[in-house]
């Protein structure tokens, strides 16, 4: 199929560390957008759900990876 721009199906993870020091790890699928643009709605995603139980003293880390065709 293709796309103009980057455009595509992205599998973005997302790790970061909540208050108490345990290691939490989301995945979500976003569909039709940029490598960044998942990255960034990713990043919205977590800081708006977790933004009480986030540790802000290390970093989030966000991989965005294009999915695989069936």
């Amino acid at each position: 199929m293709l796309f103009f721009g980057n455009h595509g199906d992205y599998e973005v993870t997302c790790n970061f560390l909540d208050k108490k020091g345990q290691r939490i790890a989301k995945k979500r699928i976003c569909h039709n957008t940029s490598k960044k643009e998942a990255r960034d709605g990713m990043m919205n995603y977590i800081t708006n759900q977790f933004s009480e139980s986030i540790d802000i003293a290390h970093p989030i880390k966000v991989v965005a990876r294009p999915t695989t065709s069936r």
